[in-house]
């Protein structure tokens, strides 16, 4: 019997976690890892700065929050809303940083206002609603790295962008 409720609650957890896996990749991105070399050259970009606040949005396996803390010396801090990824992804930042947070939410939810150095490998669709959020909350100068695709709205604004391994990475300060 107790083998019984303990595959259903397996099941269960199984379809739950996949579920809001698939639901979170139609609201911002599905899962896409970033090389290391994207991302240090993302965040060499981005001119981050000991003691800087990098927030990730989407940090799917945590990789961007482990180079931003061990090797810039940021206060890293992760959004995922996937069940796998986060688990992952915090598992990743609990072995392998000393600082680094990784929380399970929705990143239209949380507020950026603390926010240096944002970075996001999503969708431009996912972009289309947080270009308007980030409009809103970041403080002057916070700087917004962007993996592959424009950010809508911000054009005017943008810094600079580099190629990487054929993707391009832009750059826009607030």
């Amino acid at each position: 019997m107790v083998l019984i409720v303990l595959e259903g609650a397996i099941v269960i957890f199984l379809i739950f976690t996949t579920a809001v896996t698939v639901y979170t990749a139609i609201i911002s991105s599905p899962f896409m890892s970033s090389s290391k070399k994207v991302i240090r050259s993302a965040l060499k970009l981005s001119r981050l700065k000991e003691g800087e606040n990098f927030y990730d949005l989407g940090c799917g396996n945590g990789r961007a929050l482990v180079i931003a803390e061990r090797e810039f010396g940021a206060n890293a801090t992760g959004f995922e809303l996937s069940p796998h990824h986060y688990l992952i992804s915090k598992l990743k930042c609990l072995i392998l940083s000393k600082r680094a947070k990784v929380f399970w939410k929705n990143f239209y939810k949380i507020n950026l206002s603390e926010a240096d150095v944002i970075f996001c490998f999503l969708t431009p669709k996912a972009f289309l609603k947080l270009s308007e959020k980030m409009k809103k909350e970041l403080k002057p100068g916070a700087r917004v790295v962007i993996y592959s695709s424009l950010l809508p709205g911000w054009d005017g604004k943008k810094s600079s962008e580099l190629e990487v391994k054929n993707f391009k990475i832009f750059l826009y300060i607030n």
